[in-house]
Formats: structure tokens, sequence, C-alpha cells
């Protein structure tokens, strides 16, 4: 079997609970921010498990936007790679994947757990605290197993968050699609993903930039990038247009995709800058907006895959996803059968 698109990065179960303001004090967290779990952060996961009412969702930003995009393309039109271990949580994962059509080509480590991501909800925020675990050790020679080389060589479009970059197999992986897909006239896709990886993973960031057609982020995302490149601007479609033009492995102009929350997207293209408004959720409707962007990013290139790559049509699909996952708990999508006729965009 082949697929179309194949996505890549951290997989994680989701540990979510309403955090209380001194547990945000206690651990030293913004209330609104996502980290990478420091030792001082390790009893932070358990303390939850005892003292609040928790839920588990299978997450990881690309896989949360792997099972967003396939929740608009074809059956078995996307798979996804990351490390795991064997144990309960990574059973959990795969059964979530299998329910939404997602397949999956995970690397299984066994001497690490399967990674974990405390996600502390306070009314329209959410602190993410990420323990990568076995995720961390996803490695290249995973994907370039000759049986998992023929998938990349089969696809045509790529997906990894900037999360992936973070540890040195992640990276190499994504260099390795990027460059593929630049030098065979496939589409590569990345996400700035959260503003720590501009402050401390900018080099890689470039590198993996220099191969992208697509990029994905959102303001705050995009703010820091500017800071940490020394852009005197704090413009947002500026910004999206400094991203487009920044240098690129071919010739294929890039595109560039902010979202702002329920204010506009902004979408450029050079020195083309389009805006795209948000329909705004009504007062109560909004249960959980963890996952909004990654949905985003889900419904986005579950229409750019299928071919059809007008950039309206597609932001109209992302905001449609990131719509259905604010009205659920957690980055979560209706049901195979529940889902009905989907829009025309």
């Amino acid at each position: 079997m082949t697929f179309k698109l194949i996505v890549a990065g951290n997989p994680l179960l989701d540990i979510q609970c309403v955090g209380q303001p001194e547990l945000l004090e206690k651990y030293d967290l913004k209330a609104n921010s996502a980290i990478l779990a420091e030792d001082s952060h390790k009893p932070l996961y358990q303390e939850i498990v005892d003292n609040f009412e928790v839920s588990y969702v299978a997450g990881g930003s690309s896989q949360n936007t792997a099972r967003g995009a396939q929740y608009l393309l074809p059956a078995d039109s996307t798979v996804y790679f990351g490390g795991v271990s064997d144990d309960v949580y990574a059973s959990t994962m795969q059964a979530a994947a299998v329910k939404d059509g997602l397949a999956t080509r995970y690397m299984v480590i066994k001497e690490a757990p399967t990674g974990t991501c405390a996600v502390l909800i306070n009314d329209d925020n959410r602190s993410l605290i990420a323990n990568l675990a076995a995720a961390e050790k996803f490695q290249l020679s995973h994907v370039e197993k000759p049986e998992n080389w023929a998938l990349v060589e089969a696809a045509q479009y790529f997906y990894s968050a900037g999360f992936f970059i973070t540890h040195d197999g992640g990276y190499a992986s994504s260099l390795a699609f990027s460059k593929h897909a630049s030098e065979n006239n496939k589409i590569y896709t990345t996400n700035l993903s959260a503003p720590f990886i501009s402050m401390f993973f900018k080099d890689r960031l470039d590198a993996v930039l220099f191969n992208t057609d697509i990029l994905f982020g959102n303001e705050d995302e995009a703010l820091t990038y500017a800071a940490q490149s020394k852009w005197e601007t704090k413009d947002i479609k500026e910004i999206a247009s400094k991203l487009s033009k920044l240098p690129k492995s071919n010739d294929r102009p890039r595109t560039v995709v902010i979202t702002q929350g329920a204010l506009e997207t902004v979408v450029a293209v050079g020195d083309d800058v389009t805006s795209f408004p948000v329909a705004k959720a009504a007062p109560g409707e909004i249960v959980d907006a963890n996952g909004a962007g990654d949905g985003f990013c889900g419904g986005f290139l579950g229409l750019y895959v299928q071919g059809i790559h007008d950039i309206t049509k597609c932001v109209n699909a992302g905001h449609y996803l990131a719509g259905l996952v604010i009205r659920r708990e957690g980055p979560t999508y209706p049901p195979m059968a529940e889902r009905g006729t989907l829009p025309t965009f």
C-alpha cells in the first residue's frame, strides 16, 4: 500500500485537566505556552493524575494534523511516522489512529516510555508541557528501511511540525523528507510550532525552511521568529511576506499561512498577502482550544493533498476543521460514523 501524504512527528499521549493557577505557579508555568519538560516538571504528570480529573487524548502536534488531514481525505491517504514504546500508552494511540483512519509506521523504542504531554486548561488558555521520552529517540534509520523509504518514494506530500527538529533523529528525518521533496518536485510543509523553536532551534528550523513549500504558524510564533531574525517589524502581514521570501532550494514560491485565533488568517506568497476572516464561535460553544492549530493544518492539507490548490478553499477547510476541534474535548475529530457530507469549501 502507498500513501499520498506522509506526516512525521512526536507522538504523545495528552493528559488533560483544568489546571488551577496554584499549579501553574508551583511549576513556574505560563497559562498559555508550549514547552519541553525539564527535570523540575517531571512530578507534574503524576500529580495531576492523582489530584485532578484527567482525560487521555492521543496527541502530538503532527499526529493531530495527520488525523485531521485524513478526516477530509479518501481512505488510506495518510501515514504517520514517530517513536513510541511498547506500553499501554502506545496501544492507546494506535487505537485512536486506527479509529480515525490513520495508518502508522511507529518506531518501537523499548528503552523509554511512550511520550506524554500535560495539558493544563484555564478558560481559553492551555499550558502544554511535553515529556518526549521515546519520541525523541526516533531515528532516520527507521525511515530509511526499504519498506518505509518505498512509502517516501511513492508519496507526493510531506508534513512535519517544528517540534520534530528538537532531537537529532527528527531533525535528520525532516531534512531527508524536505530534501527528497525539493529534488523530486513534491510538496514539503512544516510549522513554526511554538516560540521556543525559533528561540533555541532556529538554525535547524532555517535549514528545513530552505526546502519548505508551505509554512504554517500562529501570530506568537511569527513574532518570535521575526524578533530572533532582528526584523524591525511586528506587522504580521509583513512578517509573513518576509518568511515567504526566505532563501529556498527550488523555484517554487513558498506559501506562508499565519493563523491568529479568532482574528483573520494571513497568507503570503512573496509580496502577495491576503487575509481571510474567521467565523466566530458563539458564546459557550468553545469547549477546548487545545489542538485547534493542528486541526487547521489538517484541514488545509486535507484539501491541498487532493490537488485542490485554491488557497481560499484550503484556508476555509482549515477554519472548518479547527472549528470542529474547539467544540470538542482535546484535539479530536467526530467519529467516522458521524461525519456525514463534508462542505464544499
